[in-house]
């Protein structure tokens, strides 16, 4: 190989030339240069993916090929073996962009109900004459309205999944804390209020 044959005149390493000439270039994708290792060479690999020598090795590739490429080492040396390295890796890769958006969508839902647990909370602080347990329980029904709004609007049923669960059952629990009534009562009388009519569907 022509680049095999620069990289010895650029590098003085005995070790590194045994692993370049042990190497099979299989082709060229997406940029990158492939080269193939048997499995009981792959341990010489590491000296062509060094700091020190990687640069040197991907200039040198890329001057006789032409263009700017880097250098992609598999453990293969067929054509078929690179294929089906890559579609594991897209495979992977697929799995971990699929897992990324749940979790930004999960992210995203429970900021949306932390923003109606926030509000309730602060409007309990601004509350006058909440000693009196009448004013509790106008709050009370003032924050069941605005749960409802909530409900309504994302959508949430039964079916929900754990993510919408447990957001609206953090807002009971901090519905709870401020006006010192069991969350489990609070959902409770939510639900009967929305059976009813009186809270809207």
């Amino acid at each position: 190989m022509i680049a095999a044959e620069r990289v010895k005149d650029r590098v003085i390493a005995p070790t590194l030339y045994r692993a370049v000439e042990l190497g099979v270039g299989i082709t060229i994708d997406e940029g990158n240069f492939v080269l193939g290792f048997t499995g009981a060479d792959m341990p010489m690999a590491g000296h062509l993916r060094s700091s020190q020598h990687l640069a040197i090795i991907e200039q040198c590739i890329s001057e006789v090929v032409g263009q700017r490429l880097r250098l992609k080492i598999i453990e293969g040396t067929t054509l078929q073996d690179y294929l089906n390295i890559k579609t594991m890796q897209e495979s992977r890769d697929n799995v971990q962009y699929n897992l990324s958006e749940q979790r930004q969508k999960e992210r995203a839902t429970a900021q949306s109900w932390e923003v109606v647990g926030e509000q309730i909370t602060r409007a309990y602080a601004k509350l006058q004459q909440r000693q009196f347990a009448q004013t509790r329980g106008k709050f009370i029904m003032w924050a069941f309205s605005v749960i409802n709004d909530a409900v309504n609007k994302m959508g949430y049923t039964e079916e929900s999944d754990d993510v919408h669960k447990r957001a609206l059952g953090r807002i009971f629990e901090k519905l709870a804390t401020v006006v010192e009534v069991p969350s489990s009562m609070l959902g409770y009388e939510f639900l009967r209020l929305r059976e009813d009519g009186t809270l809207p569907k």
